[in-house]
């Protein structure tokens, strides 16, 4: 039995996910439709003429709106209705941002990857999606000095019991642009940035991080389905929404089994074997009544990242096509003693290492969790790469602001 069966039998025994009402019935060329459209552009679209091009994107957009039509016409409810509707205007806003992706020019002549160790990152990054490495301690020391203030701050909200992840991080201001820059260098000298941009095919800079404190006493990762004998052992194992592009988690202190370290699960999502759709579909439905504009917001009443805690959107889930179901954050979906949970415990990879220590990964096509701290604590960055430099970025920024 393939991975992918395997996740199809998940939903069907798990007890959270048992639904009454019939399944959408949509015809399978439609779903072909929209696929092979879809897959043409995404492996050719940089080649395509302008009329091809345009000719499948309709084709995409055309029948994408066939197909929730529908399932439209198969609603129980305003509820049901109002699901659909959103995850309808959730995938048209990702076709749109990735057909301009799959539409990129590609730079040429800039990357770096020498015979040797870049080569063999290079090759890693592009056939298993990730790589390891490790930065100096003396950056290190750097960073962790120019944070200092910061991590005082966080340890004394943590004192004070306050540990939501945006308690006990920091994205921007003027400590995290030295710290991007002094990466930045390292990085550089490394050979990170060109490793990454023979990936992508463009030019890469460290766009902006995250300076993070975990520690045991946050619960927010825990599992969140009631009914069950125990948690899974996947729990916020997940891959991420966005356009796939490279990013980077660092260590700065030492890190274990007990305090946190990152888990990825090489070849997981390939085996999957999910369709176009479905993969799209997986990627944005956690934001269907997440927004605060959503009339679906107070009556799925979901938990940060866990939609499936609530049984109401779990219903309304399964009422999708077994070939549209997936949901990228799918570690707390997964029941105990499964074949699934079973399958991908076999494949998991900690990144155990000194601080310094790295990874480089697709987010997009790597099934991957950030590290469940049991004891002590772990600080660490969370590194966004953009093939926007940054005096073209702030650029950007001000036209936005001022426009």
């Amino acid at each position: 039995m393939t991975l992918s069966n395997h996740l199809i039998s998940n939903y069907a025994e798990h007890p959270a996910f048992k639904v009454v009402a019939p399944v959408f019935a949509v015809p399978d060329v439609l779903l072909s439709s929209f696929n092979e459209s879809y897959l043409a552009l995404s492996q050719m679209a940089s080649t395509l003429g302008s009329l091809s091009s345009s000719q499948l994107q309709r084709t995409c957009r055309k029948t994408l709106s066939e197909i929730f039509g529908l399932m439209s016409a198969q609603v129980a409810d305003k509820q049901e209705a109002f699901f659909l509707a959103e995850l309808r205007q959730e995938c048209l806003r990702v076709i749109e941002l990735e057909f301009s992706w799959f539409a990129r020019k590609f730079h040429r002549g800039f990357a770096e990857v020498t015979p040797g160790l870049r080569t063999t990152e290079a090759l890693q990054l592009r056939r298993s999606y990730h790589y390891f490495g490790c930065i100096s301690t003396s950056v290190v020391s750097e960073i962790l000095a120019l944070g200092s203030e910061d991590l005082v701050k966080f340890r004394a909200k943590v004192r004070a019991g306050s540990l939501r992840r945006e308690d006990l991080s920091i994205n921007s201001g003027p400590v995290v642009r030295a710290i991007c820059n002094v990466l930045h260098k390292e990085f550089k000298s490394l050979g990170v940035l060109d490793v990454v941009g023979s990936y992508i095919g463009r030019r890469t800079f460290v766009h902006g991080l995250a300076l993070e404190l975990s520690v045991p006493q946050s619960t927010w990762w825990r599992n969140a389905v009631d009914g069950l004998p125990r948690a899974p052992k996947t729990l916020y194992a997940h891959v991420d929404e966005g356009i796939p592009f490279p990013k980077s988690i660092v260590y700065l202190t030492d890190v274990s089994e007990l305090n946190g370290p990152t888990g990825c699960f090489p070849g997981a999502y390939d085996s999957l074997e999910l369709t176009p759709l479905q993969e799209i579909i997986g990627r944005v439905v956690g934001l269907v009544g997440s927004r605060a504009d959503s009339p679906l917001r107070e009556y799925y009443g979901k938990l940060y990242h866990q939609s499936m805690n609530s049984k109401r959107f779990r219903q309304h889930f399964m009422r999708l096509p077994e070939s549209l179901r997936f949901n990228s954050h799918l570690g707390w979906d997964v029941l105990p003693d499964s074949e699934l949970e079973q399958h991908l415990v076999a494949r998991e990879q900690l990144m155990l290492g000194t601080s310094g220590t790295f990874i480089v990964f697709d987010g997009a096509k790597l099934l991957h969790r950030g590290g469940l701290v049991k004891e002590a604590e772990r600080i660490a960055l969370q590194v966004v790469f953009s093939d926007l430099p940054p005096g073209k970025r702030f650029v950007q920024r001000l036209k936005r602001v001022f426009r």
